[in-house]
């Protein structure tokens, strides 16, 4: 029995150590809370903060950010995180329609770079919604510009010639915003520049020698040079042509003048000593003398001295009066033998 009781003791003994030490380490064991991984999802305040300052950030850096959203954004960052989550969600969307609303009535106000449809669709669009004016911009800008585009390709080619005309055709069948722009901007140049050669040179093969000089000289020049030739020089070049012909016709008249014969004096002395005596020796009256010549002679006595039916005349009146001298001769006769 004595034994028995050593040997327990002896156990107990040896146990007890094992007991004691391990307990500790179970004590705390138990009591050490369970502590878990952090959610990667979660934004602390201060991670919030930044999230919402880069996207304020990249909305002032947009293309087309108006000068509103730059200005209010930036007043956001510097008023805080409550300031910047303010901006996104409420602000930034008045602000985006007062931007927009500038910039619409600086496009329609370009009256020398759009058309009637643009500057009717801008106003249009200031009197609705803001999605009417955003949309605009976005979109409703650049249909209206196309179709006043292809109106002023219309009106080019109605003033110009024949190379303006097929470029601009060819522009408007391919009916894109390219092809018109292209047409605009350089295709109606181009074709321009051959179409006032092609009329530099018909008017040069019908002008006078200085039209011919100065169209010559405006083709082997610069295609501003034609257009110069076409809207001045043609004119003056002309005026001079006309100048010469003018002169060169005077000065061959007054060379006829000087080849023409002058009268002989001789003859016209002669003329006028018949024209005072008359056909025959027959006298003629002072009567005769300063009556003008007959209408169908085409001379007066006054101007030439002596005119072509002058002899017939005068010899008519000396037949005249003596058929007159023989008639009362014979009457007297015939009384006296009665």
């Amino acid at each position: 029995m004595k034994f028995t009781r050593i040997s327990a003791l002896v156990a107990s003994a040896a146990i007890a150590p094992a007991v004691l030490l391990a307990s500790p380490a179970y004590a705390a064991d138990a009591k050490a809370p369970a502590v878990s991984a952090p959610d990667a999802g979660a934004k602390t305040p201060d991670g919030q903060a930044g999230a919402d300052k880069a996207e304020i950030l990249r909305l002032m850096a947009a293309k087309g950010a108006g000068a509103g959203i730059k200005e209010e954004g930036a007043k956001a960052i510097a008023g805080g995180p409550s300031a910047m989550r303010k901006f996104l969600e409420v602000d930034q969307f008045a602000v985006r329609d007062t931007d927009n609303k500038v910039e619409i009535s600086r496009i329609i106000g370009t009256a020398d770079k759009v058309g009637r449809g643009v500057r009717e669709a801008g106003k249009k669009a200031l009197k609705g919604t803001p999605q009417d004016r955003a949309k605009f911009l976005e979109v409703g800008q650049f249909k209206a510009r196309l179709d006043d585009d292809r109106v002023r390709v219309l009106r080019i080619m109605d003033a110009g010639g024949r190379s303006v005309k097929d470029a601009g055709g060819k522009a408007l069948d391919a009916n894109t915003p390219e092809a018109i722009k292209e047409f605009l901007e350089v295709g109606q140049f181009k074709a321009r520049i051959i179409d006032n050669q092609l009329l530099t040179t018909q008017i040069a093969s019908k002008g006078g020698p200085a039209v011919k000089a100065a169209a010559r000289k405006a083709l082997n020049g610069t295609p501003e040079d034609v257009q110069a030739f076409l809207d001045k020089g043609q004119y003056e070049a002309r005026k001079k042509d006309e100048a010469d012909a003018a002169a060169a016709k005077g000065k061959d008249k007054g060379k006829d003048d000087e080849v023409k014969p002058k009268p002989d004096a001789s003859k016209e002395a002669d003329q006028g000593a018949g024209a005072a005596t008359g056909k025959g020796g027959t006298p003629v009256t002072a009567a005769a003398k300063n009556d003008p010549a007959p209408a169908s002679g085409g001379t007066s006595l006054a101007s030439t001295g002596a005119g072509s039916a002058l002899p017939w005349a005068a010899g008519g009146t000396a037949v005249a009066l003596a058929g007159g001298a023989g008639i009362l001769v014979a009457t007297r006769r015939r009384r006296a033998g009665e």
